[in-house]
């Protein structure tokens, strides 16, 4: 079963998950190109440095002792220059080469070429600016190519160093927004919330309305289950006040009919139609009024009702002198209609005193169920008399199968028990009870 929250809980992340993604990837680009800039902006400054502080005397370069930017003559530095002339030999380089060469240069005149994936030897990959000149003397024009290069490893560590704080910082933001769409679906969610613990506390009976302040999205859903569960209750009504209605307009004309003279002959045939009337007529009004199983049922306290049954069946059997011995849960709940728990409970205690020899036990008790609001009822009625034959056991559960096809002793009590079972969607099961007679078992979910 899905989670609205937890639904909307994976989108969120999802959604931030990719957004966040993408910003650490466009924020990361766009540091890479700055730097990037930077460096060429930083190259570019050193060869106008060079070319500031260059003198050209006798066909040779010469440079100012020190060089103002101190890197060029360090032998660990990041920093190399150097200056060829238009045969590519060199005039100039910089201490820090250490008598190495930079690849041979390619420039035009006057323009500024940036390089940033240049390699040279065995040394990590360079930034390279190359700048063409014309340098004037007074035996004319020399062409000059001036280089300067740096270890791009210095701004890679800028670079993998804001990746990593950008990495936390997002990480950080991300946790931060998570837990505020948490608060916010917390928030959102609880009308909702408020919704499921109102229908728990309906199932238990605890309450028999919604509440109807709710936003208005889940205050339209709330007024239609209130209009439901009043309809449904009304149904019940109407529906056991018509059987009534109908059950006394059939027995006038039957007592009418019952006391009419009839000859002789027919006498014993009408006496058995009209018994046969009655019996189908209670068969079937027990049978349609049977509720079944609701929703939002009210829970019934059935241990006194079921204490009364007990009693009644003492008296009406005493001249059996039967040991009739009952156990069951004082706190017991049954989620449904009374009489149908008086007809289940009924019908079957009375077919097993009916048919027992001395004893008779009535076991009911509950068990847990997948709905933690309604724990299921077990009940269990067992006797010591002839039992029931093993073949004629499932023709007694059988759906439809006709009422003078039933067992004698068994017959319209096993329908209505039957029938009651079904509504609630129960099972009921024969067997042999310890004793050697019928056990009947009966699970209500």
């Amino acid at each position: 079963m899905y989670s609205l929250r937890r639904r909307l809980l994976i989108s969120a992340s999802f959604i931030l998950l990719v957004f966040l993604g993408l910003m650490s990837v466009a924020l990361s680009r766009a540091f890479e190109q700055s730097v990037l800039s930077n460096a060429q902006d930083a190259l570019r400054n050193q060869v106008l440095l060079l070319i500031g502080n260059l003198e050209f005397e006798e066909g040779r370069v010469v440079m100012p002792t020190p060089i103002p930017e101190p890197r060029l003559s360090q032998a660990e530095s990041s920093l190399f220059a150097d200056i060829r002339d238009a045969n590519g030999d060199v005039l100039w380089q910089s201490r820090s080469l250490l008598g190495e060469e930079l690849p041979a240069p390619s420039s035009q005149l006057g323009e500024f070429q940036f390089r940033p994936d240049l390699r040279w030897s065995s040394q990590p990959r360079l930034y390279q600016m190359t700048l063409g000149v014309s340098w004037e003397t007074s035996q004319g024009d020399v062409p000059l190519v001036v280089r300067v290069a740096e270890h791009a490893r210095v701004y890679q560590r800028r670079i993998d160093d804001y990746r990593q704080q950008l990495l936390v910082w997002l990480s950080v933001l991300g946790l931060a927004l998570l837990a505020i769409l948490l608060a916010v679906f917390g928030w959102a969610l609880k009308p909702l919330g408020r919704v499921i613990r109102q229908v728990g506390l309906i199932e238990t009976g605890k309450r028999r309305r919604f509440d109807e302040d709710y936003p208005e999205e889940v205050n339209r859903l709330t007024q239609n289950l209130n209009q439901l569960l009043e309809h449904e209750e009304k149904r019940i009504e109407q529906q056991k006040e018509v059987l009534g209605n109908l059950a006394h307009s059939l027995k006038t004309p039957i007592a009418i009919l019952s006391g009419l003279d009839y000859s002789h002959q027919n006498q014993v045939e009408v006496d058995q139609q009209l018994a046969s009337m009655r019996t189908i007529i209670d068969y079937q009004l027990q049978s349609a009024s049977a509720v079944g199983r609701t929703r939002f049922a009210r829970p019934l306290a059935v241990y006194g009702v079921s204490q009364d049954i007990m009693n009644s069946l003492r008296k009406l059997y005493v001249d059996k002198a039967l040991v009739l011995e009952f156990s069951m849960p004082e706190a017991l709940q049954f989620f449904g209609d009374k009489g149908d728990w008086m007809e289940l409970l009924g019908n079957l205690t009375e077919n097993a005193c009916k048919w027992a020899r001395k004893r008779v036990s009535v076991h009911i008790d509950t068990a847990p169920s997948t709905d933690q609001n309604r724990p299921e009822i077990h009940m269990v009625i067992a006797d010591d008399g002839p039992g029931i034959a093993a073949d004629l056991r499932e023709t007694i559960l059988q759906r439809g199968v006709r009422l003078d096809s039933q067992t004698p002793g068994h017959g319209l009590g096993m329908h209505i028990v039957k029938g009651i079972v079904q509504a609630y969607g129960g099972e009921l099961e024969i067997g042999e009870s310890q004793w050697g007679g019928a056990q009947i078992s009966v699970r209500l979910p």
